[in-house]
């Protein structure tokens, strides 16, 4: 518990009061661990890692040109889910949902300039929970949103411990290779900096070791964290940067990826024309781009995600010799996607595949069967019940979420109807086989059939013969993430 000073001159009875308060909050304190069932020595640890703006372009998700072998490596020992969906395509909402198993709509964090603190309740969130049940709760990188605007959102409570990126680590020596590219460059720096998108959409190779990046000095914590003994159970969150704009890497992971090998998406020029018109994005970026700059930025964003598949790595190794591998449950997730083109968008928010699609691998020991892959729909929302589950503690009640772990155990057995993700005035909902999305209503619509069209680019919500399915689709979305949940068995 903290404690505080009474000021000078403050009268007896209200001194004797503050002294009351702490005791009866002492006795609450104790009274909540005792409440909790103590760990016993073979509790699991959690892994939980999480990587900002990541599209599902991991080479174990079929990506034949960006290399991601330490990821690779842990979807091999674990279950890869080829159709898992955030709730939201951007960085606050879709965290704050994650960490507290609630709906955006229920938090009311839609947007990054949003203290999350003023919505998540004290002992609401996923690191708080595992405390309160007997775990060391520790984080080194970006796991909530940290920020907006100069504004820092702080976590620290909600943890035992946060562990700064660079805290006993030596002096970063950063050497840029230059030229950095800009895809805004014939605009005045000074004026980039006034449009997020115009100082951000940057990129190049940086000539410094590993540890001189911020993945790598996160990577760096995690060796040094995993090869302490303790004695209590371990709940580590990982929160790493990479791809996240603007994208710098060292120039190793750039010269992976030759600018010239690597293709573009293949789109029609007037591929937002069938859609309605809240849902035309702004095509600033890609008016700005040249074939060449999309290359050049396709290839720098490949570099970034092998750089952070780097850390990840390391991490991983530091959990081998650690001894603890066999007895650490691992989750590996996208915090939500981006676009690299696609539809001719190269941003995140967007209610395409691309931004709502991000990676999610858990390697469970004894839960999961290596190398497995699921095809079900499933929501990122529910890692918090989840992991709860699989470290045996009793699920919080009020969750807007259930646990995975029957679909851990059996990959292809039934699951939800369907996933939902939301941005502003659109709310979407995938199927396995459908994408049906609306602007506020059916008559602003967007239906995508991922069988015969999975890069979504003919818009069928307004076409008679598939009336029955949109109407479908449109009662199951109005019908809330409840009409969704399997049925059980």
């Amino acid at each position: 518990m903290g404690s505080f000073a009474l000021a000078s001159g403050v009268p007896a009875a209200l001194e004797k009061a503050v002294k009351g308060a702490r005791q009866d909050a002492a006795k609450d304190e104790k009274a909540l661990r005792s409440a909790v069932r103590q760990p016993d020595a073979r509790q699991p640890d959690v892994l939980f890692i999480v990587a900002e703006d990541l599209q599902a372009c991991l080479s174990c998700y079929g990506n034949p040109i960006c290399k991601t072998p330490n990821l690779d490596a842990l979807a091999a020992r674990g279950l890869r889910f080829d159709l898992a969906y955030c709730q939201y395509p951007l960085c606050n909402p879709t965290r704050s949902s994650l960490l507290t198993g609630l709906r955006p709509e229920t938090t009311q964090v839609f947007g990054n300039e949003l203290d999350w603190n003023e919505r998540l309740k004290p002992g609401s969130t996923l690191p708080e929970y595992f405390r309160a049940n007997g775990y060391e709760t520790m984080r080194a990188g970006k796991i909530f949103h940290s920020g907006n605007q100069g504004r820092v959102f702080s976590d620290k409570s909600r943890w035992d411990r946060v562990v700064e990126e660079r805290e006993g680590l030596p002096e970063r020596k950063l050497r840029k290779v230059s030229p950095l590219r800009h895809l805004y460059e014939s605009i005045p720096a000074e004026q980039r900096a006034k449009v997020y998108d115009q100082r951000a959409w940057a990129w190049g190779p940086v000539d410094v070791e590993d540890i001189d990046t911020a993945d790598g000095a996160i990577a760096e914590q995690a060796v040094r964290i995993l090869s302490q003994k303790r004695d209590k159970p371990l709940f580590l969150a990982l929160g790493f940067h990479e791809p996240h704009l603007p994208l710098f890497a060292p120039k190793r992971h750039f010269d992976m990826y030759p600018p010239d090998k690597i293709p573009l998406p293949d789109y029609p020029e007037n591929d937002l024309d069938d859609v309605p018109a809240d849902a035309r994005y702004g095509l600033a970026n890609h008016k700005a781009f040249t074939p060449e700059k999309r290359r050049e930025a396709i290839a720098a964003y490949y570099a970034c995600v092998s750089n952070m598949d780097a850390a990840v790595g390391r991490a991983l190794d530091a959990l081998k010799r650690s001894g603890r591998e066999d007895n650490t449950i691992v989750i590996f997730w996208g915090d939500h996607g981006f676009n690299l083109g696609e539809h001719l968008l190269w941003q995140k928010m967007c209610l395409f595949e691309e931004s709502c699609r991000p990676p999610l691998i858990i390697a469970a020991p004894g839960v999961t069967k290596p190398g497995s892959v699921c095809h079900r729909v499933v929501e990122f929302i529910d890692t918090f019940p989840t992991l709860a589950d699989l470290c045996g503690l009793k699920i919080p009640e009020g969750l807007e979420a259930i646990s995975m772990v029957p679909l851990l155990k059996t990959p292809a057995r039934p699951w939800k109807k369907g996933a939902f993700t939301s941005k502003g005035k659109g709310t979407s909902i995938r199927t396995e086989r459908w994408r049906y999305t609306e602007w506020g209503g059916p008559d602003k619509a967007e239906l995508y059939d991922h069988q015969s069209d999975p890069r979504e680019i003919m818009n069928l919500a307004g076409d008679p013969k598939h009336k029955d399915t949109a109407a479908e689709l449109s009662r199951l979305l109005h019908g809330g993430w409840k009409t969704c949940l399997p049925e059980r068995t």
